[in-house]
């Protein structure tokens, strides 16, 4: 997914000067890191001695969500252990409404997509190597974060809008509204945990260097089950052209582990989710959002209806 950010010569100067303040040097050298979902700027900035640093930004006048998730993620970052395959944060700070944090600047890339087979099993062993991770203490368990009840509010009765929308899933996801409201309701004792959970595994949050894979932008991250990251990253796989989610599953050592009906509890869930929110207007400055939420609930009721039929 593809957008462009704000470059280091839009943001205001006081911005600027408060940045360069921090790294305690001038910046003579940016680089603009576009896409993901987020509307801020992600800049890597270099000194002209070769000093470095990755910022990343929201302004809470023009997105106040933004700027919410990146004082969150400050705080997870802070409490992430050394070990956790991730670049290592550095501070945060906030000036002019602006909500501003350093990470270590890393030489790395993004998967590329359609994905290689190589790639795919980088991200599948740090994947697992998150979900093994014991979450910190600090770090709010997953039933106390997310809020995943939308199949119960579709159940319950829609209006005219969200009926046509749903319709447009398909015969079968109509008539499941009921049991799947009945499996979503079970979502957190099967997504509970002690262990690490990301909560945003993608692509775009994976970073490949010649070190080995690491994973960026913590804000949703929480304490809960090991499956977690696996069930929520395999739709977005498959629409970038990994394997299909239950081979998937099947072959990834999480997913051999995982309890098969904890699995469709929470994919329920996740897909309630993709649903309801496939309804929505875009929220402001993400455009095409929406759309990948469509793609993404799409992937997910085709795996329930093949996991819980007809």
């Amino acid at each position: 997914m593809s957008r462009t950010r704000p470059t280091w010569p839009q943001l205001p100067l006081g911005v600027r000067e408060h940045v360069e303040a921090e790294c305690g040097w001038p910046v003579v050298r940016w680089t603009s890191h576009d896409g993901g979902f987020s509307p801020g700027p992600a800049l890597s900035l270099e000194s002209a001695a070769g000093e470095s640093l990755f910022i990343k930004a929201a302004d809470g006048a023009l997105n106040a969500e933004s700027a919410r998730l990146n004082r969150r993620e400050a705080e997870i970052a802070a409490l992430l252990p050394i070990e956790v395959p991730t670049p290592r944060f550095r501070w945060s700070s906030e000036v002019e409404g602006w909500v501003i944090l350093a990470f270590d600047a890393v030489q790395g890339r993004s998967p590329r997509t359609p994905w290689r087979s190589e790639e795919l099993r980088a991200a599948g062993e740090l994947l697992g190597e998150i979900a093994a991770t014991d979450a910190p203490a600090g770090l709010i368990p997953i039933g106390e974060q997310a809020r995943f009840d939308h199949w119960r509010d579709l159940a319950g009765g829609s209006s005219a809008e969200q009926e046509d929308g749903l319709a447009s899933y398909g015969p079968w996801l109509s008539g499941a509204r009921e049991r799947l409201a009945h499996l979503e309701a079970k979502w957190i004792p099967a997504a509970s945990g002690t262990a690490l959970v990301h909560h945003d595994f993608r692509a775009d949050n994976v970073l490949l260097t010649s070190a080995g894979a690491l994973v960026v932008d913590w804000p949703h991250a929480v304490a809960g089950a090991e499956f977690c990251d696996l069930v929520t990253w395999l739709p977005a796989l498959f629409l970038e052209g990994g394997p299909p989610p239950h081979e998937m599953l099947a072959t990834h050592p999480v997913g051999r582990a995982a309890d098969p009906d904890a699995v469709t509890a929470y994919l329920a869930a996740i897909a309630g989710y993709f649903v309801m929110n496939s309804l929505k207007p875009a929220p402001p400055g993400i455009p095409h959002l929406r759309d990948f939420q469509r793609a993404q609930a799409e992937v997910c009721v085709a795996w329930l209806e093949q996991r819980i039929g007809s």
